[in-house]
């Protein structure tokens, strides 16, 4: 088994950025990630119930390079973090790879 390091970077913040979110991250390199509803929460920000579209908070999870870890995280704090209720955080990670096939199948 082929293990490679990855950056798991948690990005939780207003639904009503997730497209605006989903674009800064594509436009950064990311070559996908997972956005899951957030039931409700507590914590800087207030409580937030979700019971309101205005108060719904989604996470979004991304395997990715370092440096692109990188640059989203400024990308967040530059243009989003002054605005809107968002924490972001990121974990190193060993990701399995695919092993390569010499059969070219």
């Amino acid at each position: 088994m082929h293990m490679e390091r990855a950056m798991l970077l948690t990005i939780i913040t207003e639904r009503v950025m997730e497209p605006t979110l989903k674009e800064l991250v594509e436009r950064a390199g990311a070559q996908g990630y997972t956005i899951e509803d957030v039931a409700s929460g507590w914590g800087k920000h207030g409580n937030r119930t979700g019971q309101l579209e205005s108060d719904q908070t989604i996470k979004m999870l991304l395997i990715v390079p370092r440096s692109v870890a990188q640059v989203i995280l400024q990308e967040v704090e530059r243009t989003l973090q002054p605005d809107y209720a968002i924490t972001a955080f990121q974990h190193e990670i060993e990701v399995m790879s695919r092993a390569s096939d010499s059969s070219g199948s």
